[in-house]
């Protein structure tokens, strides 16, 4: 067994982190997230349309999961 990982005082129990990016659908990431048991996930900020709350990517990520911005792509602030 390992140690918990720390960051900035929060503990994990799983050191994977997963990223979002390339799944068929929605649901099918969710799925993986989910059966990997990762708590910190990449999410690339152009995947996130925040004028449809409700319908993007983070709708479908569990709630206790991390969120790890990840801006590669843009093109502006």
């Amino acid at each position: 067994m390992h140690d918990a990982l720390t960051i900035a005082g929060r503990e994990f129990g799983s050191r994977l982190l997963l990223g979002t990016g390339k799944y068929d659908t929605f649901e099918t990431m969710r799925d993986a997230v989910v059966a990997s048991g990762a708590e910190i996930v990449t999410v690339a900020v152009r995947r996130i349309d925040f004028d449809a709350p409700g319908e993007d990517i983070t709708s479908f990520l569990p709630e206790e999961v991390l969120l790890l911005p990840n801006t590669s792509g843009c093109e502006t602030a």
